[in-house]
């Protein structure tokens, strides 16, 4: 599972067995995770469940996301065709 992005302890991952539509994990130890959309490189990035984070953790995450939404598609594209 690649971390595409590394935010303070939070890591932004994409499980190389997982299925459409593209989208990532994040993970913050055991304590939190949630699971955003990609929407293709133009986006909008958007949250599609999540649990354990605040939702100022949920929206910097999805603004890291976004601000880097092209590499991380391409690295969803390059794992999964």
């Amino acid at each position: 599972m690649p971390t595409v992005l590394q935010i303070g302890n939070i890591r932004v991952i994409i499980y190389t067995n997982d299925h459409p539509p593209p989208h990532v994990h994040a993970v913050k130890g055991n304590e939190a995770r949630a699971r955003f959309a990609l929407n293709g490189p133009d986006g909008p990035v958007e949250l599609m469940e999540q649990e354990g984070f605040k939702p100022t953790e949920v929206r910097k995450i999805g603004e890291a996301i976004a601000e880097n939404l092209t590499a991380i598609c391409e690295k969803w594209s390059e794992i999964h065709g």
